[in-house]
């Protein structure tokens, strides 16, 4: 079926409007087919134009060429067809495509200069800058490594105009070439040329992402650790935004695995994945298998060589070891290709170079609690398996689950008299499907081999598991006849041990009395036999439960105080903490959290320097957060930072942890410190409320709201807007109109700001909606003035007034009281109404509702949107020919406006043809005449 070139235009525009990807390419494959077919010969021209850009996006680079050529011979053998801008895109086309062959070493040397050839005599011929000529061919001389010719193109590049200051590309040429010569000069000007943008004072018309990733290595061979971990951050940040070529990806992947940050190399390499076979732009490619090969060989020399690695968002997995050798091979062909194409080694030795570079950092902390993982404690050869097993055993009675794991794994296949024990501590500490069948068969092998003591408590173990995986019954008639059975054999130690875990089974049984029973007779023995871990547990469960069950207070401190005496003793820092939070709960019902807090203090203060790092961080944590409620985020920061380290370090942090440190870097001011511990745990958080496993469920909103807001100090629009709506789809399904209003406001601020003025009025006006649910009519008020006006500024004049009548009922059932925030409410209303009515011309409203917005404004302190009502009533009066009494009012709006500002010009300016108007011309002068 044949389109017209309209239909075919407005698909074209539909494509653009699309993200990259299958449909938007089909789409535009199907706009070239058609304007083939019909002889559109420009609107042909333009849609491969774009389709080549979608091809290079997709990583099908090859595809973009013919695209060219073709688009190249149409503009040949029909010159006259194609205007000045057709040219100007063709022109930049061929230096971009010229640039492209270069990375295919298939590409002959020869058929690339000829490229450049026929490119300078088009640029020349048309009298053309030859700025992009020598632009690419810097970066193909660059990409050989023949210094000396990119250095004669680079200074023809300079004398043709050079650098654009607007371009990151352009600053980016700056510094590449620099990096990549690699001398001691060279990265000290790249360093000092990179700084002013790395620190944020010169700005570009897109993110500095390519730079920051740039500079990675550099910084951080240089010992700034600081500045390297900003620039990580930073390039992230706004790569999440926009699609960027594969090697930015492996500069970040390549700085993680030199500065020992394997695991967040890992995790930027899985990104990529998805798209890395695919690839197919050998110099990308090349680029990015050299990155991931270093990072993959750090892993294998870990010894993670047998671990999975999927890719992210596909079904495809290696080996650490696996991916290892297919891209280092990867990378050493490529640029051996290259090299055989450019006759020299200079490829391959740089390749070779960075497949070998030592680490330039044992460990570079990419943020304030990153903490190097320690390493585990070696298991020495020889420990014999009856010895593994032992430690295991005390490891799990600690709730040291890793370290048990590691002694159960380094015992391997026991010898047959070990095998039950095995079996039963792998069932215990390892869980799983098996567990069942695991324990049944452990416990008769113990009965088999006459020991009569371990088939028991056995037996208790399979009790318990029956009785918390659905079994109820079962479980605790296993567990009470072999609680009974122990009692017979008159081991204290075996009996309190049997008596926790049929308390157990008995709560899981809803018995609470009879549990409560169990844990004293545990109790008893557990003090006969002098376990201080047992005493522990059993005194810590019983605090617990009370604690739950809402006993005294007292009650519960005192139980939670023999556990921290009986944990201290038996050395289990993670049960001791655990006691602390029984305590800090109990004090929290109690009305009493001040002594907590106290405690808390002496403790610290009395805690030695061999205090188990994981007891110091709680303490710090809790101490952290009374600063916070005692409104001193600076001091709390300290104590968080630490804590969550700490935690992170061993793989033990919580989602809440991240949370409130990320709350009180906001509070402290430290907005990135903010943005970067709140996005760590918003998908956790999100989970965590999914699984009903969060105390506080709200505040997996509370730390996305925080996120979109810090994304919107950091002038992060698109990614501040993204949080905010999976806040209002939040809101939606929870029907939580305050959620639903705090995301819609700041989302139709964004618009305001990205002047998509019909979208910000449909989400004002859907807030104003969420307001009223609420009942909160200045909220309302607020939203229906604000819809009214960013309907004006879309051009939907009708529409605006209609949206105003709304606003002005709406601010007339605002309460006399508060005074501020109604007349809040009319400043507002009136701001909207001036430049609705002016707009819809009808002055005298319009320059009544000024005046009203204007007075309003300055009784409210507010004296920059004074002054800008002040600067539209007076523009409407001078366009009215009313100078004499614009003047006053363009005065005081000048007088107002803060300097420097573009009100501050614009009411200069518009006093300036007042005067001027009025026969005051040196006056006029003066007024419009810059300040010294």
């Amino acid at each position: 079926m044949s389109r017209t070139e309209a239909e075919l235009a407005a698909m074209l525009d539909q494509a653009r409007q699309m993200h990259y990807g299958e449909a938007q390419t089909a789409l535009m494959e199907d706009v070239v087919r058609h304007a083939d077919a019909g002889g559109l010969h420009r609107l042909a021209f333009a849609a491969r134009r774009d389709l080549a850009n979608a091809y290079s996006v997709g990583r099908q680079w090859d595809k973009a060429f013919p695209l060219f050529s073709r688009c190249l011979s149409e503009y040949d053998a029909r010159p006259g067809e194609f205007g000045p801008e057709a040219d100007y895109a063709l022109r930049n086309w061929y230096a971009h495509i010229a640039q492209s062959m270069a990375e295919f070493p298939e590409i002959s040397l020869a058929q690339i200069y000829g490229a450049f050839e026929d490119m300078e005599r088009r640029f020349r011929a048309g009298g053309h800058s030859l700025r992009k000529v020598h632009d690419a061919r810097r970066w193909v001389a660059q990409l050989a490594r023949d210094w000396p010719e990119e250095e004669r193109c680079y200074r023809a590049w300079k004398a043709a105009g050079g650098p654009h200051p607007d371009s990151v590309w352009d600053f980016e040429a700056e510094i590449e070439r620099l990096v990549l010569r690699g001398d001691d000069a060279s990265l000290e000007r790249a360093l000092a040329m990179a700084g002013p943008v790395l620190a944020g004072q010169i700005t570009f018309t897109e993110p500095p992402a390519p730079i920051q990733c740039l500079m990675l290595v550099p910084l951080a061979r240089a010992g700034r650790f600081e500045e390297a971990a900003q620039a990580f951050h930073r390039a992230r940040r706004a790569m999440y935004q926009d699609v960027y070529r594969f090697e930015y990806g492996g500069m970040k992947v390549e700085f993680c695995a030199l500065t020992g940050n394997e695991e967040t190399g890992l995790s930027a390499l899985r990104e990529h994945l998805g798209g890395y076979p695919t690839l197919n732009r050998p110099n990308g490619k090349m680029e990015f298998a050299t990155a991931g090969a270093v990072l993959l060989r750090r892993l294998v020399e870990a010894g993670r060589g047998d671990e999975t690695v999927r890719g992210a968002g596909t079904d495809l997995t290696w080996t650490v070891a696996q991916l290892h050798q297919e891209m280092d091979t990867t990378a050493r062909e490529l640029a051996a290709r290259f090299d055989r194409r450019n006759g020299t080694t200079n490829q391959g030795d740089r390749i070779r170079a960075r497949l070998a570079a030592p680490p330039i950092a044992d460990f570079l902390p990419l943020t304030p609690t990153a903490r190097k993982a320690p390493r585990p404690v070696p298991i020495p050869p020889g420990t014999p398996p009856e010895s593994l097993l032992d430690q295991a055993e005390w490891h799990e009675q600690r709730d040291e689950h890793t370290q048990a794991a590691r002694c159960l794994d380094a015992a391997g296949t026991p010898p047959p008299h070990l095998a039950a024990r095995h079996a039963e501590l792998t069932a215990l500490i390892a869980g799983g499907d098996d567990a069942e069948a695991r324990f049944r068969w452990a416990a008769e092998a113990h009965r088999q081999a006459g020991d009569h003591l371990r088939h028991l408590v056995c037996q208790c173990r399979l009790g318990h598991w029956l009785s918390r995986h659905g079994q109820v019954k079962k479980g605790l008639k296993t567990v009470a006849r072999a609680v009974g059975e122990l009692h017979r054999t008159g081991d204290h130690q075996m009996i309190a041990y049997g008596e926790l875990l049929h308390a157990r089974a008995l709560v899981q049984a809803r018995d609470d009395n009879a549990a409560y029973s169990a844990l004293a007779r545990g109790a008893q023995h557990a003090r006969i036999a002098a376990n201080p871990v047992l005493i522990g547990a059993l005194a810590l469960t019983e605090a617990h439960w009370r604690e739950i069950d809402a006993a005294p207070p007292a009650q519960v401190m005192a139980l939670a105080d023999v556990a921290r005496g009986a944990y201290t003793a038996a050395g289990a820092p993670g049960r001791l903490v655990a006691a602390h939070e029984v305590t800090r709960k109990a004090h929290e019902r109690a009305g009493t959290p001040g002594v907590f807090t106290a405690w808390v203090e002496t403790e610290l203060a009395a805690l030695p320097p061999t205090a188990p790092a994981q007891l110091r961080g709680y303490l710090r944590y809790r101490r952290g957060l009374a600063l916070m409620a005692a409104g001193r985020p600076a001091d709390a920061l300290e104590d968080l930072i630490d804590a969550v380290g700490e935690a992170r370090s061993r793989d033990d942090d919580t989602a809440e942890q991240g949370y409130q440190l990320a709350v009180a870097y906001r509070a402290a001011g430290r907005v990135e410190d903010a943005v970067q511990a709140a996005d760590d745990v918003a998908a956790w958080l999100d989970r965590l409320r999914e699984l009903g496993r969060l105390e506080r469920p709200q505040i997996a909103d509370d730390n996305r709201l925080l996120l979109a807001e810090g994304y919107r100090m950091l002038g992060d629009h698109s990614l501040a807007k993204e949080e905010y709506d999976k806040l209002a789809q939040n809101a939606r399904a929870q029907d939580d109109p305050r959620l639903l209003v705090n995301a819609l406001i700041p989302t139709a601020q964004i618009y305001d700001l990205l002047d998509q003025d019909a979208e910000a009025a449909q989400a004002y006006r859907a807030a104003g909606d969420a307001a009223a649910r609420l009942g909160d009519r200045h909220l309302t008020a607020l939203c229906r003035a604000a819809e009214a006006l960013s309907l004006h500024w879309a051009g939907e004049g009708q529409r605006a007034l209609a949206a105003l009548a709304q606003a002005e009922e709406a601010t007339r059932a605002l309460p006399a009281e508060p005074a501020a925030q109604l007349t809040l409410g009319w400043a507002l209303t009136f701001r909207s109404a001036a430049h609705i009515l002016a707009g819809a011309g009808r002055t005298p409203q319009a320059l009544d509702r000024a005046a009203r917005a204007a007075t309003a404004f300055r009784r409210l302190g507010r004296t920059a949107d004074a002054a800008e009502m002040d600067l539209l009533h007076g523009g409407m009066l001078l366009d009215a020919d009313r100078p004499d009494l614009a003047e006053p009012i363009l005065r005081a709006a000048l007088n107002a406006a803060p300097a420097g500002t573009a009100l501050h010009l614009s009411a200069s300016q518009a006093l300036a043809l007042t005067l001027e108007r009025l026969g005051r011309t040196a006056e006029a002068r003066q007024v419009a005449a810059p300040p010294d």
